[in-house]
C-alpha cells in the first residue's frame, strides 16, 4: 500500500468534514474566529505580562529589593508574543449533502459522519 492509499485508508476511517466531497470552506469565518483567538492569546499574554511588572514593583515599594525588581522587570522584557494557531484549529464550512454549516477539527475521527461520508480524494 502507498503512502497515499493509506492516507486516503485513514481519512476514510476519520470520516473528517476536512476531507468530504460535500463540504465547502467558510474562510470568513474561520479568519474570524483565528482574529478572536488571536486576541484572547495577546490579552492573554499582556495580562501575564503586566502581573509581572505589578509583581516586580510591589517588591520594590514594599521590601525595597531592587535586585528581585530589575530582575522581574528583565523577564518581562524578554517576553515576546507568539500566537498559536494549533488552539484555534476549529474549522468551518458548509455541508452541501445536508444543507447545513458544520465545524469541524481537521484529522480528527468525527463519528456523527461516518454515514455521510464521501471522499474527495477518491
Amino acid at each position: 500500500m502507498t503512502d497515499k492509499e493509506s492516507l486516503i485508508e485513514l481519512q476514510n476511517i476519520d470520516c473528517n468534514c476536512n476531507n468530504c466531497i460535500f463540504m465547502d470552506r467558510d474562510m470568513v469565518k474561520f479568519k474570524a474566529s483565528l482574529e478572536q483567538h488571536h486576541k484572547w492569546q495577546f490579552d492573554y499574554f499582556n495580562t501575564t505580562k503586566n502581573k509581572l511588572i505589578e509583581k516586580a514593583n510591589f517588591y520594590k515599594k514594599r521590601f525595597y529589593d531592587l535586585l528581585r525588581w530589575n530582575d522581574l522587570l528583565v523577564q518581562s522584557d524578554k517576553m515576546k508574543f507568539q500566537f498559536e494557531k494549533i488552539n484555534a484549529s476549529i474549522n468551518y464550512g458548509h455541508c452541501n449533502k445536508f444543507k447545513k454549516d458544520v465545524t469541524f477539527i481537521p484529522n480528527t475521527l468525527q463519528l456523527e459522519t461516518q454515514k455521510c461520508f464521501e471522499n474527495r480524494n477518491k
